[in-house]
């Protein structure tokens, strides 16, 4: 297994020093043990983790979905796997829109999880090797972009404005929204309207109508609405797929 540089975020002191304990004997580096969501964005401003343990209740009124949040919202390159017992449908819910790599039911089997990380991690950094740039000309100026830092693409007239993680401005090119649907990812990117295609890794949440992504509500058409409600339940499927003790949990 390749080590990575890991967060715990658990407020039961036992069980994260067990978790510690666990990851360090394989040869991974604890950054910190966080008891809550303030520890928790110090350790992550700090250290930038490859991966975070999220205890879905903690200490404080913030939970580890707030935290998966603050994740998804700062640090792209920081990839977390859900710790918990038992939860309710909401919390499972509000979970799910996060897109976790897994999940981990307490009492946390050694085995479970040195695998669980395994095919997290390799997913992960599979996915960012096939991931290549693209090249992106407005006009005047030539960009390379990674297509993991693209936001979401939207259609004006015969332009499509490139909404990236990198630049406060759009990057904006004469283009169709289907041409450029072509040179993108098939896994990662999907056209929720005629004006919109949306990366699926930057999405916060969902509801029937809109999807959010960095704080914008990106439409979905009715026309698509069956499609991309299908395609995001696939996605959340991959917890499954990670950790099949998950699989009672979300049915």
């Amino acid at each position: 297994m390749k080590p990575h540089r890991i967060l715990i975020v658990e407020d039961e002191v036992l069980i994260a020093d067990t978790l510690k304990r666990y990851l360090e004997k394989q040869g991974h580096t604890i950054v910190g043990m966080a008891i809550n969501f303030e520890e928790a964005q110090n350790y992550l401003e700090k250290h930038q983790p490859d991966l975070a343990l999220l205890d879905i209740r903690l200490n404080g009124e913030k939970t580890g979905i707030d935290v998966a949040h603050y994740i998804r919202s700062k640090m792209s390159n920081t990839k977390f796997i859900y710790l918990s017992s038992q939860l309710d449908k909401n919390s499972l819910d509000h979970a799910k829109e996060t897109f976790p790599k897994g999940y981990l039911s307490k009492p946390i089997q050694k085995e479970t999880l040195f695998t669980t990380i395994e095919i997290a991690m390799h997913n992960h950094y599979g996915l960012n090797k096939d991931e290549e740039s693209i090249l992106l000309n407005d006009g005047h100026k030539n960009f390379r972009v990674s297509m993991n830092k693209i936001l979401f693409l939207e259609a004006e007239h015969v332009y499509v404005k490139v909404h990236t993680s990198q630049k406060r401005e759009p990057i904006i090119i004469r283009s169709s929204l289907s041409e450029m649907l072509k040179k993108l990812p098939q896994k990662e990117f999907i056209q929720t309207h005629r004006s919109f295609i949306v990366n699926t890794e930057h999405i916060d949440y969902w509801d029937k109508n809109f999807i959010y992504v960095a704080k914008k509500a990106i439409m979905v058409s009715r026309a698509r609405k069956k499609d991309v409600l299908t395609y995001l339940e696939k996605i959340i499927s991959t917890i499954q797929n990670i950790n099949p003790t998950v699989q009672n949990i979300i049915s």
